[in-house]
């Protein structure tokens, strides 16, 4: 055992220097890191979101972004006309409610707002062609495909009772009203689309009452 020490001292002196080396050159490649790149990466990132939101692009998972364009109907057409001429009945509201956003260029869709748990049901008989959950704002939502090129989604649900495939009516429950993606309150996101294009549901469903001006209490 006293003759190895000496050796295993040698050994370690020469080792030493080696370590230190490879720790130098190390910490100098980690020196050359600069840290506020990935905070400018993070507000490019940010700032390009919300300029492709102004734009008109839906955020959804997709490489690259679909644009999606607002149908240019007519006013007659927005009046109601369009149900007597496209379907072949009167469309119905998923659920009782009060509007609390309505459509625009920058909300392609209207808000409904109802308590959680509310049944949801399709505004007109058709299929079910997508069930899914969009984590950029949606959250759980259900689009049902309907007759001449219609379709419609319900956006913000909580538990979905249909699948893929799923020939529904109006009596159909579709799912329950939640508080799935961006949303502040319980309510039904509703879109409706013709062809691919953004049509205002307010001109195609029966009217929504405004939100209840709530009495001040002294």
């Amino acid at each position: 055992m006293l003759l190895c020490a000496p050796v295993l001292k040698n050994q370690n002196e020469n080792l030493l220097p080696k370590i230190v080396s490879e720790r130098e050159a190390l910490n100098s490649k980690l020196s050359k890191i600069k840290p506020g790149f990935l905070k400018k990466f993070t507000k490019l990132a940010i700032i390009l979101f919300f300029s492709l939101s102004l734009l008109g692009y839906y955020p959804a998972l997709a490489v690259p972004p679909v644009r999606h364009s607002v149908a240019k109907a007519s006013a007659d057409e927005q009046r109601g006309e369009v149900i007597a001429n496209k379907f072949s009945k009167p469309l119905i509201l998923p659920h009782p409610g009060y509007l609390s956003t309505k459509f625009s260029s920058y909300h392609p869709g209207l808000d409904i707002a109802i308590g959680l748990g509310m049944p949801i049901h399709p505004i007109i008989d058709g299929e079910v062609i997508q069930v899914s959950r969009d984590f950029w704002g949606l959250g759980n939502f259900v689009e049902v495909s309907h007759e001449n090129g219609f379709k419609s989604k319900y956006a913000h649900m909580g538990r979905i009772f249909v699948k893929v495939g799923d020939k529904v009516t109006e009596e159909k429950m579709l799912g329950e009203v939640g508080l799935t993606g961006n949303t502040s309150g319980p309510h039904t996101h509703l879109e409706i689309t013709l062809n691919g294009n953004y049509v205002d549901p307010a001109g195609l469903l029966p009217e929504i009452p405004g939100m209840p001006i709530m009495a001040s209490t002294k």
